[in-house]
């Protein structure tokens, strides 16, 4: 069971390990918890109280003994709900500390960290707007990215309407799918790395190492040049 996901979303692992523990037994003392997570019994308390204050579990008294219950998991999703509402009414105050000068670089790392910054990269497009890329030359790594981090962004770039240009190595087009809303031409010798471009921004991808990273390049000029080099090379790339 992947259980990273309650994490992401707010559990504390030992919170997890409470959570899990209660949907499996039941209606349980504290007492059978502590022994069925092998967690310090103030751990475990610190875990219940909290999950007491986020709507995760509940309890009743019987002869002056709690007995906690874990709810319902499809619960998490009303939760996911209301925290999202939550940042969603506080944005327009977020907004008023941005810096209006955009230009700079940022740094990003694992898999997680770049579907962010992809998102960065397109959360301000609008509908016919043009997202273009250097796909990943290297078979292998072109998979790992594909599978990771391309395809959970494509509904997004669908959603809205953008239009998207992808130039692909001759060793990956066995690999790229047919039926897709990517244009796409080949190239038979070496490209840059993984790159993107939308509007006044760039996004370089390094797949090497044991994780992924990137960098964000906010600068009209530089998304120009690679504008530029990106379309002088789909002129001479095949279909």
């Amino acid at each position: 069971m992947e259980i990273g996901v309650l994490e992401e979303i707010g559990f504390s692992k030992n919170e997890v390990k409470v959570f899990l523990s209660l949907l499996k037994e039941g209606e349980s003392k504290a007492g059978k918890i502590i022994s069925e997570t092998n967690l310090q019994s103030s751990a475990v308390y610190n875990a219940i109280n909290s999950l007491i204050h986020k709507g995760f579990i509940s309890y009743i008294k019987k002869s002056q003994v709690k007995y906690y219950k874990a709810c319902d998991p499809e619960a998490i999703t009303n939760y996911i709900e209301t925290k999202k509402q939550e940042y969603l009414s506080l944005i327009p105050q977020l907004n008023k500390y941005k810096n209006t000068d955009q230009d700079g670089v940022e740094f990003f790392r694992s898999l997680k960290g770049i579907k962010i910054m992809l998102f960065e990269l397109i959360k301000d497009a609008e509908k016919g707007e043009v997202y273009r890329f250097f796909s990943v030359e290297d078979p292998e790594k072109y998979k790992i990215a594909t599978e990771n981090v391309y395809e959970l962004q494509k509904p997004i770039r669908t959603e809205k309407g953008i239009r998207t240009k992808g130039l692909f190595h001759e060793r990956t087009r066995s690999l790229a799918k047919k039926a897709s809303i990517t244009k796409k031409r080949y190239l038979n010798f070496p490209m840059p790395p993984n790159t993107q471009m939308m509007n006044d921004k760039v996004a370089i991808i390094s797949w090497e190492g044991k994780e992924p990273s990137g960098i964000l390049i906010h600068s009209k000029d530089i998304a120009k040049s690679y504008v530029n080099f990106f379309e002088h090379m789909w002129n001479i790339a095949k279909d």
